[in-house]
């Protein structure tokens, strides 16, 4: 898919992206003219937006899902602190601060030792390895009360010292 409308993402605002393979079309947009989300956004320290919608063969009337990418300079927890106290009541929030170090926790090994097994691999060969320390990533995801309309979700992102990325989306049909 590639973007359209403007500047560096894509060709122009007068082409839009040809139809995908189910019929759909895709819209994109170096700002929120393109956001149909409704969910709100992060406004402090923003360096970069992208909004999108995808509409189906009926036009651009026939809106089928909108997604916005919002890059901060602001830190994760201050992100998040700020979708926790924005977003409507009944929002959860599920946030792991350190993927890589979930990944070493859950480990054969880590695990047979949490059950109380020999960590030799002459025990068990066929465990693996703790898989290899990399960038801290941590993400939060929030979702909506049960029985919310549309499907819409928000999750913010940030690997290692990178910005912070916000991604927020909703399906309209």
């Amino acid at each position: 898919m590639q973007l359209s409308r403007g500047g560096a993402l894509g060709p122009g605002a007068d082409e839009p992206d040809p139809p995908q393979a189910d019929g759909n079309n895709t819209l994109a947009a170096p700002d929120f003219s393109d956001d149909k989300t409704g969910l709100p956004r992060y406004p402090d320290a923003v360096s970069g937006v992208v909004s999108a919608y995808t509409y189906g063969p009926g036009g651009q009337q026939d809106v089928k899902g909108s997604s916005v990418v919002i890059v901060t300079g602001s830190s994760f927890d201050t992100a998040v602190a700020w979708y926790v106290k924005n977003l409507p009541a009944g929002w959860r929030a599920q946030t792991v601060g350190d993927f890589n170090a979930l990944a070493q926790q859950l480990s054969v090994e880590n695990l047979g030792k949490m059950l109380g097994m020999s960590a030799s691999a002459e025990d068990h060969p066929a465990s693996a390895p703790a898989p290899p320390a990399g960038p801290q990533i941590k993400v939060s995801i929030f979702t909506p009360p049960k029985g919310m309309a549309n499907d819409p979700g928000v999750m913010i992102v940030q690997k290692g010292q990178e910005s912070v990325k916000i991604f927020m989306k909703v399906n309209l049909r």
